[in-house]
C-alpha cells in the first residue's frame, strides 16, 4: 500500500483549484489520496496569506498539525501556497515542525518534494519550478468539489497593483491560459458529469490582455457555452472597470452563462478609490453598474467592499453606505482593511483604529442585511430554477441547492422540501419561505 496524502485547503476557490492539481500530481507520482485526513501519513496545508486574518488561520492550522507530527500521528507535514511564497525562508523558522514547502511554481513537482520530505527530512522553501507555471487541461487533478460543479482557473497573477493588496507580489504578473486549454478542460469536466463551471483567476475580466491577438474573454465564454452537458457557466473575480458592453452582451445572450456579475466596488469615495489604486471613480462605477443592469436583464450583482482604509473619514464611509443603499446589490461581502507589510497602503498615514473598523463593518453589513431581506421577500411565491447541491441528513429540508444567482460557498442557498431530486439536477422550485440569507422552497418539477 502506498503513502496516503491528505490536504487541508484554506482560503479562496483559487487555492482549492491549486489543491486539486497538487493532489493530482501526487497521485500521478504514485501516492494515494486519503479519503479522510486521519488516514493520511503526509498532510499538506495549502495556505492563504491575503490578509492578516487569513495568515492567522493558516498559522493556527499548521501549529495544530505540528502537534500531530510531534506525536507521530503523521509522518510528514508539508506547507504550500501563499504563506511560504510571501514569507520566504522566515516561514521555516516560524514552523519548525514543517518538513517541506511547495511554492506556487512548484506544484508540478509536488511528488518529488514529498518524496524528498520522506527520505531527507526538513528543508527551507526554495522554488524548484518555473515561475510562470499555469495548470493546463493536461494537468492531473483530484476534484475536491461535489461531482456536479467545478472551478476552472483561466489565469494566474494580477497586474492591477491595488495599494492594499499583496497578491501581485505572491502570484506575479497576470498570465492567461490559452482558450484551447480552457475549453479542453471544460469539455473533459462535462464528460465527467460536471454541470456547472465557475471561471476563476485573480482578475478574470483581465483574461487575454497579456496575449495580444489571442481570443479574449467574450470569445472564450461563447466557446464554453457550446459545450454539451454544461448547464451553468459563471464568471467570478472580475474588476468593475473591465465589464465591457461586449462582455455583458455575451453574458446576456448565452442561456448557459449565468446572469451573475462579480463587481467588487471596494469603496465609493473618489479619494479613497484613488488611494486604493482602483482606476475608476464613483461616477464611473455607477455608470458601469447601470450598464450591467441595462444590458443583462435579471442580473444578480455581487460586490465586495472594504471599510477602514487609511484616512477613511466618517463622511467617506457614509458615502460608501449611500452607494450601497442606492445600488441594492444582491450579494455583498465586506472586510475591514488589513495593514499588510510591503504594500503602499501600509505606509500611509492616518491608519483607522480597529474599533472604528469593526463598528463600520457592522453598520455596512446591517444595511446589507436589510437589502437582502427585501430581495428575498420579492422571491416569495415565485418559481425559480435551482441546482441541487446536496442531500442533508438532518432537519426539515432534505435537500439544499442554489439558483443561478448564487455562487457556491459564498452566496445563499435554497433549502428544499421533498427528496426526489439528486445533486446536480436542476429543478423548478416554488419559493415558500426565507431565512436570514437563504430561501426555502418546494420542488415542483425537474428540468
Amino acid at each position: 500500500m502506498g503513502i496516503k496524502i491528505g490536504i487541508v485547503s484554506l482560503g479562496c476557490a483559487k487555492n482549492l483549484a491549486d489543491s486539486e492539481v497538487i493532489l493530482g500530481c501526487l497521485r500521478e507520482g504514485g501516492f494515494e489520496v486519503a479519503e479522510h485526513l486521519d488516514e493520511a501519513q503526509v498532510v499538506i496545508v495549502n495556505t492563504c496569506a491575503f490578509i492578516a486574518e487569513a495568515e492567522r488561520e493558516s498559522a493556527g492550522t499548521i501549529r495544530r498539525l505540528e502537534e500531530l507530527r510531534a506525536r507521530g500521528e503523521i509522518r510528514r507535514l508539508v506547507v504550500a501556497g501563499c504563506l511560504p511564497a510571501r514569507r520566504g525562508a522566515d516561514v521555516a523558522a516560524t514552523f519548525p515542525g514543517v518538513d517541506r514547502f511547495i511554492l506556487p511554481p512548484d506544484i508540478p513537482h509536488a511528488a518529488e518534494i514529498v518524496r524528498a520530505a520522506l527520505s531527507e527530512g526538513r528543508a527551507a522553501p526554495v522554488a524548484v519550478g518555473e515561475a510562470g507555471f499555469l495548470a493546463g487541461r493536461r494537468s492531473p487533478r483530484v476534484r475536491l468539489t461535489p461531482p456536479h460543479y467545478a472551478y476552472v482557473k483561466i489565469g494566474e497573477g494580477c497586474d492591477n497593483r491595488c495599494s492594499y493588496c499583496v497578491i501581485p507580489s505572491i502570484r506575479g504578473a497576470a498570465r492567461s491560459r490559452s482558450a484551447d486549454s480552457i475549453v479542453g478542460e471544460a469539455r473533459r469536466l462535462a464528460a465527467e458529469g460536471v454541470r456547472e463551471i465557475n471561471l476563476i483567476s485573480q482578475d478574470t475580466t483581465a483574461y487575454g490582455n497579456d496575449r495580444p491577438g489571442a481570443e479574449g474573454l467574450p470569445a472564450l465564454l461563447t466557446r464554453l457555452a457550446r459545450i454539451r452537458g454544461l448547464r451553468w457557466i459563471r464568471l467570478l473575480y472580475g474588476h468593475p472597470a473591465r465589464y465591457t458592453d461586449e462582455l455583458l452582451r455575451v453574458i446576456a445572450g448565452e442561456p448557459r452563462i449565468c446572469r451573475y456579475v462579480d463587481f467588487p466596488l471596494q469603496h465609493a469615495s473618489d479619494r479613497i478609490l484613488r488611494l486604493m489604486g482602483r482606476r475608476m471613480t464613483k461616477a464611473q462605477a455607477a455608470r458601469r453598474l447601470e450598464r450591467v443592469r441595462l444590458l443583462v436583464p435579471g442580473v444578480t450583482v455581487r460586490t465586495t467592499c472594504m471599510v477602514g482604509f487609511p484616512g477613511e473619514t466618517e463622511r467617506e464611509f457614509e458615502e460608501l453606505l449611500g452607494f450601497v443603499r442606492e445600488a441594492r446589490f444582491e450579494h455583498l461581502g465586506a472586510f475591514a482593511y488589513s495593514r499588510e507589510k510591503g504594500t503602499a497602503a501600509a505606509r500611509m498615514e492616518r491608519q483607522v483604529p480597529a474599533r472604528v473598523k469593526r463598528e463600520r463593518l457592522h453598520r455596512l453589513m446591517t444595511l446589507q442585511q436589510g437589502i437582502v431581506r427585501e430581495s428575498l421577500e420579492r422571491m416569495l411565491g415565485r418559481d425559480a430554477e435551482v441546482m441541487v447541491d446536496e442531500r442533508l441528513d438532518e432537519g426539515s429540508f432534505p435537500l439544499r441547492g442554489r439558483t443561478a444567482g448564487d455562487a457556491p460557498e459564498v452566496d445563499g442557498s435554497v433549502y428544499l422540501s421533498g427528496n426526489d431530486a439528486a445533486p446536480g439536477e436542476i429543478v423548478t422550485v416554488r419559493i415558500t419561505g426565507m431565512m436570514e440569507y437563504d430561501l426555502v422552497g418546494a420542488v415542483r418539477c425537474k428540468r
